[in-house]
């Protein structure tokens, strides 16, 4: 008889224990463009998604992709229920791939050009003939700088680009010496770590750019999506959220609009020429 009821008592508990599993909410996809190394990139976000894991009450996991072009086609699919991208891409995922706008951060996005800390480089015209380290042709400082060549009379031609496949590593081979600079967003070097930041200085910074958003899938129903904007902007107010808002130098959020996304159409164009779309 006690074996009989012991037998019944664990089937109850099994059963009980997969209905428990049964009733786990599916985990977040949170997809991360990838302009830092994967290590990097997870680690410095790891408490944005312990933050939206604890106010959410749900599982969310991090995701990357090994380049910025694949990252771009996976985010089309779409593949991800949030996602975290540059402005100009971020619109280009609300219009072909039916994203919903969350929010934005604040901090100022500046494109830079870095060189060795005892380079003889100090300007932009003294990049002429000049190896430089350089991320995906469609990333927005990369485009910004285009125009800032331009501008002052150059043209690819008059560079021997580098690719690279992170801006923190567009940051070692200019420290290492493998190129004499790397064009970068300025916060980048606040999030690498210090010995990279040490080996390098600016010598030129860009005008303001729009800085990187947060979307949200349409396979999310609206009360989802809500949920998700309301805990993002909430990321000043909690332990995790500062601490990512400090390391990241990212320094605020706020909720965006379409009269803001609108004000990225410019960048089309010449995101689609890049991206091959």
């Amino acid at each position: 008889m006690n074996s009989w009821r012991t037998g019944w008592r664990a089937l109850l508990l099994c059963c009980g224990l997969m209905g428990l599993a049964t009733a786990q909410p599916e985990p977040l996809r949170i997809g991360i463009i990838p302009y830092l190394t994967p290590n990097v990139l997870m680690s410095l976000f790891q408490p944005l998604r312990q933050h939206l894991e604890k106010d959410l009450g749900r599982p969310v996991e991090l995701y990357t992709a090994t380049d910025v072009r694949s990252f771009a086609r996976r985010t089309l699919k779409p593949d991800f229920d949030i996602v975290i991208t540059a402005a100009h891409q971020a619109r280009l995922a609300q219009l072909e791939g039916g994203y919903h706008p969350l929010a934005r951060f604040t901090g100022p996005l500046h494109a830079a050009v870095i060189v060795a800390q005892k380079s003889p480089l100090n300007q932009i015209k003294d990049l002429r003939g000049r190896r430089i380290a350089i991320t995906d042709r469609s990333i927005l400082v990369n485009i910004a700088m285009n125009k800032v060549f331009a501008d002052q009379g150059l043209s690819d031609k008059d560079f021997d680009f580098v690719t690279v496949n992170s801006q923190n590593t567009a940051i070692i081979a200019v420290a290492q010496g493998d190129s004499d600079a790397a064009i970068i967003a300025h916060f980048t070097l606040d999030q690498s770590p210090e010995d990279q930041r040490r080996a390098v200085r600016v010598i030129y910074r860009s005008d303001i750019l729009p800085n990187v958003l947060l979307l949200a899938s349409a396979k999310r129903d609206d009360p989802m999506r809500e949920q998700i904007r309301a805990s993002l902007l909430g990321l000043p107010g909690s332990p995790d959220g500062a601490a990512f808002l400090e390391k990241s130098r990212f320094q605020g959020i706020q909720k965006t609009d379409e009269a803001f996304m609108k004000t990225l159409d410019p960048y089309l164009k010449e995101t689609r020429k890049q991206l091959g779309l």
